[in-house]
């Protein structure tokens, strides 16, 4: 027999079965090599159930699926009170869609199942419209409780704080909303309030009354992770209604088991290949340069043979040519991402020289405003260049106006990359696909982050060609 009970805000699982669930949910712990002294008293293996039983309630779903499909005949009890929490429907409330934006199916699909269960992640691929859905499940919610209901909807940063606000006056939602960044107070009678991660980081503390919010909402919630603050306020959070939204969730799964148990099993799913064979978003095609050096980088003594590799990269006259000779080939709107500041003043200064080319580059100082007036421009204008810092474009920026997206930087981050192929996918009235000019380099690290790359490709099903560029 198995069992489920609830101990002070955790599932606790019991059984004779109870170690080999446990070292289901489990993996090896490649980080274990590298401890010295006291290694020997570590575990190899990292779980998600504790050595007591104990797991985060997001888990339960998940748990019992396995128990099912590998002992289907065992008796499981579960403890009552365990359904209030991971699956606490928000009752007496059904889809709302008569905001200025009809639903899409997958879209009111994916509110109903968060009306449903209550908590959940909802996976949907880069725009799938993540904030009508959001809205419309708010406005599910708030025509329950109307002035008693208070959600916390927490964006990645201070562009979709804005950009979210401005969604929500347009959608005509009828809850009051409000934002809070490190320059906007919040108006704390409000029924949502919009939260960018850097203030919660740093204000956390001193707003007691986030603690005890109706509802919470995590805007790309893959963001999470075990040991950083985000994570350790998400879980502070008493309330059991808490949903995230994302295109994807990480490759490890220890990672992947934090963010279920924080929030809730995936409750709605709609991949992006989905979304562009329907049409709602556009085709893509990935044409991978694979360069091959006649002078290869020279080890250095003392430095990070990464960060050699990378240092060449960022100064090969050839590799920066053919960046040039592609963005002066290409007659529409180009959005180049790069990884580290140098970089991009380096391809700025060299594409500045492009002949009727209007280049930007976008990096942490520059101010949300300039960033939204670039957006603009690159909406309602042709041939611009932006170039901007990956960790700040490769996740929420709307822009439906980019034919191009080029990877100038390499990386194998899987979670990057995807996100960085969803600015480029919305449709646009001029634009019949998306191309990704993907710099593969033929050098040691070069060639393991490509082979991740095309895996990610495959995955994602764009079709991909690779054409060989030798240095003479």
């Amino acid at each position: 027999m198995i069992t489920f009970s609830f101990d002070r805000g955790k599932v606790r699982i019991q059984g004779d079965l109870f170690s080999d669930i446990r070292e289901h949910f489990s993996v090896k712990d490649d980080t274990a090599r590298f401890r010295r002294g006291r290694a020997k008293y570590f575990a190899s293996r990292i779980y998600c159930i504790t050595p007591t039983g104990l797991f985060e309630p997001g888990l339960f779903y998940d748990i019992m699926r396995f128990i099912k499909e590998t002992y289907p005949n065992e008796e499981v009890r579960i403890d009552k009170s365990i359904s209030r929490v991971v699956k606490p429907s928000l009752l007496d409330t059904r889809v709302y869609d008569n905001l200025t934006h009809s639903l899409r199916d997958y879209q009111y699909a994916a509110c109903e199942n968060a009306i449903k269960h209550g908590r959940g992640i909802l996976k949907m691929g880069t725009g799938a419209g993540k904030t009508l859905t959001i809205c419309s499940i708010l406005m599910s919610a708030f025509l329950q409780r109307k002035d008693n209901f208070k959600c916390l909807l927490i964006v990645p940063d201070l562009t979709l704080v804005n950009q979210t606000f401005t969604d929500f006056e347009e959608y005509n939602a009828l809850f009051k909303f409000t934002r809070w960044t490190g320059k906007l107070k919040p108006d704390l009678t409000a029924n949502v309030i919009i939260a960018n991660l850097g203030i919660l980081q740093s204000q956390f503390k001193d707003n007691e009354w986030l603690q005890d919010v109706d509802m919470l909402i995590i805007d790309e919630c893959h963001k999470l992770k075990k040991n950083n603050k985000i994570n350790k306020m998400v879980q502070s959070i008493k309330t059991v209604h808490k949903f995230g939204l994302t295109g994807t969730l990480p490759d490890s799964k220890p990672d992947e088991w934090n963010i279920i148990g924080k929030i809730g099993s995936i409750i709605y799913e709609k991949d992006s290949y989905s979304l562009r064979t329907e049409r709602h978003l556009t085709t893509a095609k990935t044409s991978i340069l694979n360069i091959d050096y006649n002078i290869k980088p020279v080890p250095i003594k003392g430095q990070n043979p990464y960060k050699t590799e990378l240092d060449f990269l960022y100064e090969n006259e050839f590799r920066n040519n053919i960046i040039h000779r592609v963005c002066t080939n290409f007659n529409n709107n180009i959005l180049m991402l790069v990884n580290h500041i140098i970089h991009g003043e380096k391809l700025y200064d060299i594409l500045s020289t492009v002949k009727d080319k209007q280049v930007y580059f976008i990096r942490g100082d520059v101010e949300v405003e300039e960033r939204d007036r670039i957006k603009q421009l690159m909406e309602t204008n042709t041939n611009v260049i932006c170039i901007a810092i990956s960790a700040i474009f490769s996740t929420g920026v709307n822009i439906k106006n980019i034919h191009m997206i080029i990877f100038g930087a390499g990386g194998k981050s899987s979670i990057r990359t995807i996100q960085s192929i969803g600015r480029g996918l919305r449709l646009h009235d001029n634009k019949e696909k998306l191309t990704i000019i993907d710099l593969a380099d033929n050098l040691k690290y070069g060639k393991r982050h490509v082979e991740k790359r095309i895996e990610i490709y495959k995955q994602e099903k764009i079709p991909f060609t690779i054409t060989d560029i030798v240095e003479k």
